[in-house]
C-alpha cells in the first residue's frame, strides 16, 4: 500500500510486481523506488533502511511488509573472498580491480549461497 500525500486515501500500486530476489512484491517495489529509504545491495545481499542525512543504513533481518526472515547478508563472505585475491583491505578495493562476478550478486548466486 502506498500512501500519497496528495490523495487522502492510500492507493495500491504495483502489488503484482515480480519479487525477483526479494521476499514479496512490496519489498521489490520499495527497493526500486529512489524516494523511499529502503535499500538493497545485491553484491552482499543486504536489505536496509537509510538513516536520515548520512550514508549509513539499518540492516533489516525481517521484511517490514510480509514479516519473512530475510536471507543473511554475505558481507563477511564477500570480504573474505576479496582478501583471498590478495587485497589487504577490501574496504579500499575499487570494483574495476575485482573479477566481474564479485562486482554483482553473481558470485553468491553461482556459489549457491
Amino acid at each position: 500500500m502506498i500512501a500519497d500525500r496528495n490523495h487522502p486515501e492510500p492507493r495500491y500500486r504495483d502489488m503484482e510486481m515480480d519479487p525477483g530476489d526479494h521476499c514479496c512484491s512490496q519489498m521489490a517495489y520499495a527497493v526500486s523506488e529512489d524516494d523511499l529509504p529502503v535499500r538493497y545491495k545485491p553484491k552482499t545481499r543486504e536489505w536496509g533502511i537509510d538513516y536520515l542525512g548520512g550514508p549509513s543504513y539499518y540492516l533489516l533481518e525481517y521484511c517490514p511488509w510480509c514479516g519473512k526472515k530475510l536471507p543473511s547478508d554475505l558481507t563477511e563472505e564477500w570480504y573474505r573472498r576479496v582478501e583471498q585475491l590478495g587485497h589487504e583491505d577490501p574496504w579500499l578495493v575499487e570494483d574495476e580491480d575485482l573479477p566481474e562476478a564479485l562486482r554483482s550478486d553473481r558470485w553468491w548466486k553461482e556459489a549457491g549461497l
